[in-house]
């Protein structure tokens, strides 16, 4: 044994598979990393330092920032740092899988558990500078109850505080935890535990999540403000309660309509075939019980059999379920990363408890493993190239306005319309729909608060831009200045945009916003 209570071959097998998940997950954060854009808040964290993990109920991402930068009055941007941390915490995930499901081969075990951190949805979560390492350290707390703690008293504690503590970095990361409860009894099933064992460890675990909900509600939960808490208003009347079943369907809608048909042709029958593993699992179980159980508790076996992929699929989703209105972004669906790291699992085990071999596992892995690193790197282009596009056009815009300003008084800017995207990212979206969201646009009249922050990295402080007034004086004054813009002469004509100066603002009309009013003409 070694010093670390492993032996030779545990020890091997350990930095097998860590090796081979590092170099799999750098494959999936390289693009990203050369795509070197600040994604959504680290915009404004990045700028002046701000952070507001506290407001939005994860004070743990707080302290975690604060202790890795030697904090003193703002943040500052300490990137690659924290995208290499996430992903060596997405690696050691691995190796307690492949520990706590005795998964011997170090490939095996880096496929199985590659999902958790490089499925399409996560790529939103690593590529935020300055939130990538608390959402992996999430993910990594919401599996330790079911990977790192012992089946008594104690271990239940212990994974009662390891789940408070990932709800406190990122409350999506239950997900995962949900799903893995769903792939504890399964595995259960395959090894013929008893059923009243299986029975108590599901509602152990289900007690396990509801007693940390509260704690976290009680202790955390009361304190969370502004656009998080209106996001996070839960059902609370019967009238309310088919608002379950249509999230459950919007959310799936969503992610069906994010992928395309060609990549759900490729991913697609892999996906039934772990479904239908899990099924003949629970029927052979069934069947086994029979002689043993009363006919109703035998026929309530065979059922829930054919309903274990639905209470998987509801777990994916877990307590998004129950909102009003859940929010619809690639980064909090982490359950289905733990949706596919637990079918490749089950698919595993099953075919070695049937005397088969793992090639059919492996096969399965490769498939899903070679999708999501094509993803990440078509992403990560899409991502490089709308970088450079819009850095183009603000600059050229913070040039042309210095410029305007020597002869002309100019005390503000007012956009019309959106930049939009580069063609080769338009060309992306065009064939993966899911990149439209994981690559927001930064100069749009719509979007006040990434543009606003955007901006501040090419323009004057002296210059405001109109739409950051709310009062009725400042909406009157922007669209008596839209009005106008047909009747006044362009200023300054380039290939993205016509700047006109009307009543000392400088009213940015890009070629999209002109060509809809012509047409709407």
């Amino acid at each position: 044994m070694t010093s670390a209570g492993l032996s030779a071959d545990q020890t091997h097998n350990t930095r097998g598979t860590f090796l081979i998940l590092i170099s799999l997950y750098f494959v999936v954060l390289f693009p990203i990393l050369r795509a070197d854009r600040y994604y959504n808040d680290d915009l404004k964290r990045a700028l002046i330092g701000h952070q507001s993990w506290d407001a939005t109920g994860r004070p743990l991402t707080t302290f975690l920032m604060r202790a890795l930068q030697y904090y003193d009055r703002s943040m500052v941007d300490i990137s690659p740092l924290t995208q290499f941390g996430a992903i060596a915490i997405l690696a050691w995930i691995g190796v307690l899988v492949a520990r706590r499901y005795a998964i011997k081969s170090p490939a095996m075990a880096a496929l199985a558990a590659f999902p958790l951190g490089a499925q399409p949805f996560f790529m939103e979560n690593l590529s935020y500078k300055f939130d990538a390492l608390s959402m992996s350290l999430a993910m990594l707390l919401a599996l330790v109850p079911m990977l790192a703690t012992t089946d008594d008293r104690r271990g239940w504690w212990l994974g009662v505080l390891s789940l408070f503590a990932s709800l406190n970095f990122y409350q999506a990361a239950v997900n995962a935890y949900l799903v893995f409860v769903i792939l504890e009894i399964v595995l259960g099933q395959l090894k013929d535990r008893p059923l009243r064992e299986l029975v108590r460890r599901l509602f152990s675990r289900i007690l396990q999540a509801g007693v940390t909900m509260l704690l976290y509600q009680l202790i955390v939960g009361v304190h969370i403000n502004g656009w998080v808490k209106q996001n996070s208003e839960k059902i609370h009347t019967l009238q309310e309660l088919p608002l379950i079943a249509k999230n459950f369907i919007d959310i799936y809608a969503y992610i069906g309509a994010s992928i395309n048909s060609q990549w759900w042709l490729y991913l697609g029958p892999v996906l039934i075939l772990t479904a239908l593993v899990a099924v003949v699992v629970g029927i052979l179980y069934a069947l086994k019980q029979r002689s043993n159980r009363r006919a109703g508790v035998s026929a309530t076996l065979f059922i829930s059999s054919f309903l274990m992929p639905l209470a998987v699929l509801v777990c994916v989703l877990g307590p998004m379920l129950v909102l009003v209105k859940p929010l619809m972004a690639p980064r909090v669906l982490m359950g289905v990363g733990a949706l596919l790291s637990a079918a490749l699992i089950v698919s595993y085990s099953a075919l070695q408890a049937w005397g088969r071999s793992e090639r059919w596992s492996l096969a399965m892995g490769s498939m899903l493993a070679l999708g999501m690193c094509t993803f990440a790197s078509a992403y990560g282009n899409a991502l490089g190239e709308q970088k450079r596009f819009e850095e183009r056009i603000a600059s050229r815009l913070a040039d042309d306005l210095a410029e305007v300003r020597v002869t002309r008084s100019i005390h503000s800017f007012l956009l019309d319309g959106t930049a939009g995207y580069s063609p080769v990212t338009a060309h992306v979206i065009g064939q993966i729909p899911l990149i439209r969201a994981l690559v927001p646009t930064y100069i749009s009249a719509d979007d006040m608060f990434h543009t606003h922050m955007f901006l501040q990295y090419f323009m004057r402080e002296d210059m405001s831009d109109m739409r950051l007034r709310t009062d009725a004086d400042a909406i009157y004054s922007r669209s008596v200045i839209l009005s106008k813009a047909d009747d006044i002469p362009v200023t300054i004509a380039t290939e993205a945009y016509d700047l006109r100066l009307i009543d000392g603002v400088a009213l940015v009309t890009f070629r999209s916003a002109g060509a809809e009013r012509t047409t709407g003409e």
